[in-house]
C-alpha cells in the first residue's frame, strides 16, 4: 500500500487530536446536562480527550518518524557510491600493492 505524503499524515494527526478533544468535551457537557453535575464531567471529558489525543498523537508521530527513517535508509541503499566517498581500507591496500 502506498504511504500518504508526510504533510497529509500530519494533517491526519491534527484532525485526530482535535476530534479526541472535542468528543471528550461534548460528551462531558452532555453528561453534565443529564446528571446536573455542573461542569465536573466536562473537565473529566476534557482530561480524557487530552490524554487520548496525546497518546494517539505520540504513537502516530512515532510511526511517521519510523517510516521516514526507513525511506531515507532505502534511498541511501539504492544510491550508487559517489567518487568522492572514502574507499574501504582493504581496497586502499590492494591499490597500493
Amino acid at each position: 500500500m502506498r504511504q500518504w505524503p508526510p504533510a497529509m499524515q500530519l494533517m491526519g494527526i491534527g484532525w485526530y487530536v482535535a476530534t479526541c478533544i472535542v468528543l471528550g468535551v461534548v460528551g462531558g457537557v452532555l453528561l453534565d446536562d443529564e446528571l446536573g453535575t455542573g461542569f465536573a464531567l466536562t473537565l473529566v471529558g476534557l482530561a480524557l480527550g487530552l490524554a487520548t489525543a496525546g497518546w494517539g498523537g505520540y504513537r502516530m508521530l512515532q510511526d511517521l518518524f519510523a517510516a521516514q527513517a526507513r525511506q531515507r535508509q532505502d534511498q541511501a541503499e539504492r544510491r550508487p557510491p559517489s567518487e568522492d566517498a572514502p574507499v574501504d581500507d582493504e581496497q586502499d591496500e590492494e591499490e597500493r600493492a
